[in-house]
């Protein structure tokens, strides 16, 4: 009895994650994709010598770059 509670429960679990999943497809896309996106461009080496952007603290009389 117990083993068939347990396979029920289980099956009952799947399934609302499977509608959860379906519910809420374009919300789970967009944190996954923004999450690779970071990861991704982390890892590429050319972001590592990419000019960046914004204000030179080391000269502050300086224009913005």
């Amino acid at each position: 009895m117990l083993g068939l509670q347990i396979k029920a429960f289980s099956l009952l679990l799947v399934v609302l994650l499977i509608v959860d999943a379906a519910a809420f497809q374009g919300q789970y896309r967009t944190i996954v994709g923004e999450k690779l996106a970071s990861i991704v461009s982390a890892v590429t080496p050319s972001s590592w010598n990419a000019p960046k952007g914004g204000r030179d603290w080391s000269s502050p009389g300086a224009p913005h770059r």
